[in-house]
């Protein structure tokens, strides 16, 4: 059972959507209709009520054009009942309220941003999607434009984890009202320029304890386990991040008080990074020890090696497929 709002705009379009529906069978046959019409009264009916508490009158220009983007969306197993992930769905529910008046001012654009947002989330192991999304529901309303609410969604999914997005959401935040920018990465009592200053120069400090994490962050894990290392990785160090290798293929290891991600890589990104055992590291029964900080790393210390960044130290060895990646000094 739809809302009264949506129940009008459909019988409004009854013919044009219809036709959309039609034309998009004919692209995709496998379509299904029945997973779709659990997305139009369950997810579409959110955002045509938000949409409605804000601007009668773009009611029906939003939910046309939701629903032309949720067919497609159904038809690729990104939303829907039967969906492969719940990110879209919910990233349309939770923040139908706080954007409703962008979604009236351009809702094509506003859907495409929150929902290309998730998906790219959801394809980065480690990730907290839940976490990006709670934070632009709570903050999402303070954006005043698609500008802002795309300069938030950034620095909301470099706190959500996506490390390699760090000097991009730094660059972006100075799109935003310094307060929200504050708020954004968890330190709303912070001056933006105090914050901003801090985390420029330091990768390892986390905004909203005040503090650095001497254990830093693992990465990595079992190809056969959902992770990207067929066999334990060899580590080598570059230029803000570490390059590894392992059963012949190549990625960039990046970490930072936020998260941590594993990226693809080239072979002679591999080839030319250092591998330089760091001054001040040595290993110990439980792990490693760092200028003095032990480090915990539950993996037979026989061949643990370590590599040093100009910031990070990583721990790696033969017979563990995941890397730790710490602080150099804390």
């Amino acid at each position: 059972m739809v809302s009264d709002a949506l129940a009008s705009v459909l019988a409004s379009r009854r013919t044009l959507l219809n036709q959309r529906v039609a034309e998009a069978r004919h692209r995709q046959p496998s379509l299904d209709t029945a997973a779709f019409g659990a997305f139009v009264g369950d997810t579409l009916d959110k955002v045509c009520l938000a949409v409605h508490g804000v601007d009668t009158l773009a009611t029906g220009a939003a939910v046309e054009a939701a629903f032309e983007i949720g067919l497609v969306l159904v038809g690729q197993g990104l939303a829907g009942p039967k969906a492969r992930l719940p990110w879209v769905d919910r990233a349309w529910k939770q923040l139908a309220t706080p954007i409703a008046g962008l979604v009236a001012q351009a809702p094509e654009e506003t859907l495409g941003i929150v929902t290309n947002a998730v998906v790219r989330l959801s394809s980065v192991r480690g990730v907290q999607v839940e976490v990006w999304i709670d934070t632009m529901q709570a903050l999402a309303q303070r954006c005043r434009d698609l500008d802002e609410l795309r300069a938030l969604g950034a620095l909301c999914a470099w706190r959500a984890g996506m490390a390699h997005l760090r000097a991009a959401a730094l660059a972006q935040a100075e799109r935003l009202d310094p307060a929200l920018a504050s708020a954004a990465l968890g330190a709303p009592d912070t001056p933006w320029a105090t914050l901003r200053e801090r985390l420029a120069a330091d990768r390892w400090w986390n905004p909203a304890t005040g503090s650095v994490d001497a254990q830093g962050q693992t990465v990595g894990g079992f190809s056969g386990m959902d992770g990207p290392f067929a066999v334990p990785p060899a580590v080598r160090t570059g230029a803000g991040h570490f390059v590894a290798e392992s059963a012949g293929r190549h990625y960039l290891l990046m970490a930072d008080a936020f998260g941590a991600v594993v990226l693809p890589a080239a072979a002679d990104e591999f080839a030319q990074a250092g591998a330089a055992a760091p001054a001040g590291v040595s290993i110990t029964p439980r792990g490693g020890s760092v200028h003095g900080r032990e480090i915990v790393f539950s993996v037979p210390g026989d061949r643990l090696q370590a590599v040093s960044g100009a910031d990070s130290v990583a721990l790696f060895s033969p017979w563990s497929h995941h890397v730790r990646i710490v602080p150099a000094r804390a």
